[in-house]
């Protein structure tokens, strides 16, 4: 399991407070895979570059602006192409990319 890079973020990872949202945001990370997932199973588009919008945004602040990046670069990716089934190959891989990325920060059970 990678952990949050102490560096990028105002939270303090020593602070028992700070501490817990952190985990907070690692426990939601298996529903947001999940929805990433449906919305990209589904065709929903719009679905998957509101995920994809929200991890943009919620990730960094908790140390992850990896995630965030890689959020962002999906969403863009959306954003860009007319047509999502003619721009399928491109959005899987990023999709794939996101949700191994997001798997990696998930303690195993």
């Amino acid at each position: 399991m990678n952990l949050p890079d102490p560096n990028a973020f105002s939270l303090d990872i020593n602070d028992p407070a700070d501490a817990e949202l952190i985990e907070y945001f690692l426990a939601e990370l298996p529903d947001r895979i999940d929805s990433i997932e449906a919305a990209f199973s589904n065709d929903d588009y719009d679905a998957l570059s509101r995920v994809a919008h929200q991890l943009k945004g919620a990730a960094p602040g908790f140390g992850f602006p990896t995630i965030g990046t890689e959020a962002g670069k999906l969403e863009q990716h959306i954003r860009s192409i007319s047509d999502p089934a003619e721009g399928i190959d491109g959005l899987r891989s990023q999709v794939e990319s996101l949700i191994s990325l997001c798997s990696s920060y998930i303690k195993p059970v």
